[in-house]
């Protein structure tokens, strides 16, 4: 489309030159061309939406040029990802050569090995969009936008150490490394534009009316608004595994990734008195809904938007919203006041060390505010339950009120030795026989054609949508948790089942009916399953 105004301006230049002067024709000539020469240079800029996974295009050189990207691959230390970070959990347990107590391998069925391969890549393929100035864009799947939490957990199996060959897979293809370390930067951006936003668009040009900007807090890049402490604990998870595969990766040194967990280590601080209407200040808090306390639509959290009462003096830091994104009960968090605990010692790592921040003082702020934390989870959320004993509660107000359940969505209390939180284990144990149990509001069991005999949990998010609903995640984070791989074995084929031939894992399904179920496209718990399936085999 471009040649075609050439060829046919170039049949008419001997008959115009013939006519005027040349030089006047020239000019006329020249305005045409470098308005095609422009829009051609548009056309060009567009074609950086590519497919990193499918190779459509080469990958982006480095955070400073290509020569950065092979002095990077150099220094790609010898030893295992989990040698260097000496934090990573222990689950879920490895078990592709053992499973702990003979010699004999893992037997997956061959439709789990072919849902995950389809699942680990599906999320690359479909979800991944690879953006100038190293940036990623990572949409959850069937919704267009990009959640922080959703988007790390999805990638993450490309981070699990030690599965091929000594290596984490994004050690091993450069395309890989790319979709992280950008994926990194623009999840950095993003909690720099608003700290308290949980989920982003591509595109700033949205338009949102004065409902939306006043109580949803949405402008510029901010899909939706609803503060969940989870989020940037996602964030320093991602920061701490791709540190662990890439020690000396140039995005680790970017100001504006160290910028954003001191943004939200600040953040997660005055919200431990978030009752008394603190909110960060700082040069780090120009956005336009700083300055002021966070207050949501009343229709979701009560007291015009402040949520229930909290006691401001637990030591525990306060969360809006749930990671299913429905609002707290009560504002106190447990799984997820652990899984900070589980951040900020990985942040503590990385602040200390002198080849990577080398910052004393954003250490110490980590360390004191991960102390005062788990302080109040040993005060606060633990509870005596007058069937199973001592458990961890779900959700606290640190006046004595609490809420006891477990969430399909992660963190949640199954989740506890996958996120890497040092749990009693008594007290986990307890905790895990509460949830798996008719005692659990969102505990369900049926029996269908598909699986057969079936129980798990769901969440109240689709309690409404689908009857007796179980989420696919629940019964993957059972088998991540689990010891035995003949358990984990027996879980990921029941898993398979209740995709009711569709190949996909899916947000909820009815526990009497699979092919009753919510999201068909849902990469997160995709990618769960791949990650579950990756430990128990190298096929």
């Amino acid at each position: 489309s471009v040649t075609i105004p050439f060829l046919q301006m170039a049949k008419t230049v001997k008959r115009k030159v013939k006519r005027k002067n040349l030089s006047t024709f020239l000019l006329k000539l020249a305005v045409p061309f470098f308005l095609i020469i422009w829009l051609s240079s548009l056309v060009i800029s567009g074609q950086y939406l590519f497919n990193v996974h499918q190779g459509l295009s080469k990958p982006q050189t480095e955070l400073v040029n290509e020569n950065a990207r092979k002095v990077l691959r150099n220094e790609i230390p010898v030893q295992s990802s989990r040698q260097l970070g000496a934090l990573l959990p222990k689950y879920p347990l490895q078990q592709r050569g053992n499973n702990g107590s003979s010699t004999l391998k893992p037997t997956l069925s061959k439709d789990a090995i072919d849902m995950c391969h389809r699942t680990l890549w599906h999320t690359l393929e479909t979800t991944a969009t690879v953006l100038p100035n190293n940036e990623t864009f990572v949409k959850t799947g069937d919704i267009g936008d990009m959640w922080l939490r959703d988007s790390a957990a999805q990638i993450h199996p490309l981070l699990i150490p030690d599965v091929y060959n000594g290596k984490s897979l994004v050690q091993t293809d450069p395309k890989l490394e790319r979709i992280v370390s950008g994926l990194i930067k623009m999840s950095a951006r993003f909690i720099r534009h608003d700290p308290y936003a949980n989920s982003f668009k591509m595109d700033s040009r949205v338009v949102h009316n004065l409902f939306e900007r006043e109580k949803l807090g949405r402008h510029g890049y901010i899909a939706t608004w609803n503060y969940e402490l989870d989020s940037a604990c996602y964030f320093m998870r991602l920061l701490y595994f791709f540190y662990a595969s890439f020690p000396s990766h140039p995005v680790l040194f970017l100001p504006q990734v160290r910028e954003a967990v001191e943004i939200m280590i600040d953040v997660w601080i005055v919200e431990q008195r978030h009752e008394e209407d603190k909110y960060p200040t700082g040069p780090l808090f120009d956005c336009e809904n700083c300055g002021k306390p966070y207050r949501y639509n009343p229709q979701e959290l009560k007291r015009n938007g402040k949520g229930t009462a909290t006691n401001p003096n637990t030591g525990l830091t306060w969360s809006g919203f749930r990671p299913s994104d429905d609002a707290c009960q009560y504002g106190y968090l447990i799984p997820a006041n652990m899984f900070a605990v589980v951040a900020l010692q990985y942040m503590e790592e990385l602040a200390m060390n002198t080849k990577v921040w080398n910052d004393q003082g954003l250490a110490n702020k980590a360390r004191m505010l991960k102390n005062e934390i788990e302080a109040g989870i040993q005060k606060h959320g633990i509870v005596q339950h007058k069937e199973y004993g001592l458990i961890y509660a779900y959700e606290v107000d640190g006046f004595g009120n609490s809420l006891l359940m477990d969430d399909a969505n992660i963190p949640n209390l199954m989740s506890l030795p996958y996120l890497g939180y040092n749990y009693d284990p008594k007290i986990y144990e307890n905790t895990k026989i509460f949830i798996l149990s008719k005692s659990n509001p969102t505990f369900h069991s049926g029996n269908n054609l598909f699986t057969g005999k079936i129980e798990g949990y769901g969440s109240p998010h689709t309690e409404k949508l689908v009857p007796r609903d179980i989420w696919p995640m629940s019964i993957a984070m059972e088998a991540l948790v689990s010891d035995a791989s003949s358990e984990k074995v027996e879980l990921v084929e029941k898993l398979v089942k209740a995709t009711a031939g569709t190949g996909w894992m899916h947000e909820s399904f009815d526990a009497n009916n699979p092919q009753k179920f919510s999201r068909k496209w849902f990469c997160w718990p995709d990618s769960l399953f791949a990650e579950l399936v990756i430990s128990l085999t190298d096929e």
